[in-house]
């Protein structure tokens, strides 16, 4: 697995040399956006909009405006900013899992070892490891990467590390933002409901789920590639006139099972 990043954990005034890698990988399928009429690919290219002229990567770099005035930059003058920061993942401190909240976790990346060839020693990634694993803390670090400045939590996983990119707090959305139609349940009707979900409670194996909605995509496209007519079928949502009726149907229905 090829690796996204390399640089250190700043564990105190101790530096443990290690790799980053994606921990997940695409698995949907992707459609191109083509022409109609001679299905042609229509592909996004870079332009200038003063001339208008097609770019290559070496003719774009990074730029900020400041008053009209076009200030540009390139990725060495940036990286050699702060050129510890951009190699270091620094631990702000070490918490319970309880106290990240869930809403802020988004990506996943393994950290493993840095190759020995550059410098790089197991003790002291193992023993930070270790301590965590004793204590029941997960950390949490600040890293810079391609001129941002990103939060994450690390906790030991198998043998490495698993690190979840967290969303700051300026990021998530006030829940208040969401329209919620108000609705009174009375106390009768919330115990058929529980009793419901407790028929439904199940023993969750996460490993057992794969995604089958692209296996259908997939044969589809075969489908249509065979000259096969796709039918398209008219949706319509259950009409629910009754929602205690409804529960008692779920109680007996998983009963049956």
């Amino acid at each position: 697995m090829r690796s996204l990043w390399s640089g250190f954990i700043a564990f105190g005034t101790i530096l443990i040399p290690i790799r980053l890698y994606a921990a997940s990988g695409d698995i949907h399928v992707h459609f191109h956006q083509v022409h109609k009429k001679d299905c042609g690919r229509v592909r996004y290219k870079k332009v200038c909009e003063k001339d208008g002229k097609e770019l290559t990567p070496n003719e774009i770099v990074k730029a900020y405006f400041i008053a009209g005035e076009c200030i540009q930059f390139t990725d060495e003058e940036i990286e050699a900013y702060k050129p510890i920061d951009t190699r270091t993942m620094h631990i702000e401190g070490f918490c319970s899992f309880d106290k990240i909240p869930l809403v802020a976790l988004s990506k996943p990346y393994y950290l493993g070892t840095e190759s020995p060839r550059k410098g790089g020693v197991g003790k002291s990634f193992h023993l930070l490891k270790k301590a965590m694993e004793k204590s029941g803390k997960v950390a949490v670090v600040k890293w810079v990467s391609r001129s941002n400045e990103y939060i994450g939590m690390i906790e030991s996983h198998y043998d490495g590390f698993l690190l979840k990119q967290l969303l700051y707090h300026e990021q998530i959305r006030s829940s208040e933002e969401m329209e919620i139609i108000e609705g009174e349940i009375n106390e009768d009707l919330i115990d058929k409901g529980v009793k419901v979900l407790e028929k439904m409670t199940f023993n969750f194996d996460w490993t057992e789920y794969t995604e089958t909605y692209t296996q259908e995509i997939q044969e589809l496209i075969e489908r249509k590639a065979l000259g096969e007519e796709v039918e398209i079928p008219e949706f319509k949502p259950p009409e629910i006139k009754s929602l205690e009726a409804e529960l008692e149907k779920m109680l007996v229905t998983e009963e049956s099972k």
